[in-house]
């Protein structure tokens, strides 16, 4: 099986991860979902003409264009929520509240500070300016207006449009779940006191983490040892469990316990590919079991950050139907040289990104200090100087 680009991976790879079934949830349940068709708005937002200071509701023919004052009657209130709204005639005004009902008869609304009131009267000085300091009637959103379009994320932001449009249910796509499976005799649970030789395995945390932040779910399956029967038995139940697709860490090197290729083989796991031209990553795979995608990542934590963010992150993304999967890379300059130990291929490396005014600027990440994006550094390049501009993924979370 050939050698894959991390490009052509990334193609494969969209296009073998389906978009979901889409579901009802209620609107508290909707922010950070994905829309799985246009929401549009039930009704105009503004339902109604309302103030948008509190002043007086006029006519604007009942005042002048010169510098004299006008001495209205003033005929009533309206607070925000009144529904029983008195009608402005001639000469006349209602005091109204900010978010009040326009009333019938009114174009205008003064500010209490351009007005000085005395009993039943008020002094206006304000020109004529029909519409000023009014909210018409769909200022924000007309009747089957598009709110969020299919295929993005429901912000927080829009969840008071979506309320006040009518909206009490959205149609989001239901929710992927990854299982995990990390392999490796040397591996321990939190609980255990490792002895030489033996790590704990912090790989099912980081993939959890990783996948929620993705906005998906995660079934953590839990360790198992370089034993390839006990692998095919864990992986058949990741398989035909209800989790949309599986991701495993460790045993993809060329070693004697490196027992995953084996494990698929015996599995029937079908592989799109067997190694990429990418470090790391050279030693990964990607496979299909009855349409289920399956991903092989290496065993070191930073390879299995770097690999998330550029192989499984995508197919979450086609998952929940979105519109952009795999987004563009950015450009950014780099603030401190770098060095590479090797060169022929694409190399990743973790990054810390920041806004610099209005230019994005980024350095290799330090030892173990949060990377939040991946530089990708050409495979014919082996040193790269402090000023040059670089390709980067910006990663999912983390990114201020």
């Amino acid at each position: 099986m050939p050698i894959l680009s991390l490009a052509k991976a990334q193609q494969l790879i969209v296009c073998h991860s389906s978009a979901l079934t889409a579901e009802a949830v209620p609107l508290e349940q909707a922010a950070g979902r994905i829309a799985a068709q246009a929401i549009k708005a039930v009704r105009a937002v503004p339902a109604f003409a309302r103030s948008a200071m509190d002043g007086y509701a006029v006519n604007s023919r009942d005042l002048t264009d010169g510098a004299q004052q006008v001495s209205l009657h003033v005929t009533g209130e309206i607070a925000a929520g009144a529904t029983d709204l008195p009608r402005v005639a001639g000469k006349c005004a209602v005091a109204i509240m900010t978010g009040g009902a326009l009333p019938a008869g009114a174009n205008q609304v003064v500010p209490f500070e351009h007005c000085q009131r005395n009993g039943s009267v008020v002094q206006v000085d304000t020109p004529p300016r029909p519409g000023a300091f009014i909210r018409a009637r769909g200022a924000d959103l007309g009747a089957k207006q598009t709110i969020v379009r299919a295929g993005a994320h429901i912000e927080p932001q829009h969840l008071p449009l979506l309320a006040e449009s009518g909206l009490a249910r959205v149609s989001v796509v239901d929710c992927p779940e990854l299982a995990i499976i990390c392999t490796g005799s040397e591996l321990l649970d939190t609980l255990d006191t490792p002895e030489a030789g033996q790590i704990v395995g912090g790989n099912r945390f980081l993939l959890a983490s990783l996948i929620k932040g993705a906005g998906a779910a995660s079934r953590d399956l839990g360790l198992v040892s370089d034993d390839c029967d006990r692998i095919v038995a864990l992986l058949k139940d990741a398989l035909h469990g209800p989790s949309h697709g599986v991701v495993t860490t460790g045993g993809m090197g060329p070693g004697n316990y490196d027992l995953l290729p084996q494990a698929f083989a015996k599995l029937g796991i079908r592989p799109l590919y067997t190694a990429l031209a990418v470090r790391p990553g050279r030693s990964t795979m990607f496979g299909l079991y009855n349409n289920k995608p399956v991903f092989a990542l290496p065993g070191p934590p930073p390879a299995v950050f770097l690999l998330f963010h550029e192989l499984v992150l995508p197919a979450l993304r086609a998952m929940q139907g979105q519109s952009r999967p795999l987004p563009p890379l950015a450009r950014a300059t780099l603030t401190t040289p770098i060095t590479l130990k090797k060169t022929g291929l694409l190399n990743l490396k973790g990054a810390v990104a920041k806004l610099s005014g209005k230019n994005l600027t980024v350095r290799p990440a330090g030892k173990n200090e949060p990377a939040n994006a991946i530089i990708h550094l050409p495979p014919r390049r082996k040193h790269l100087l402090a000023g040059e501009d670089v390709s980067l993924r910006l990663c999912a979370s983390g990114f201020f």
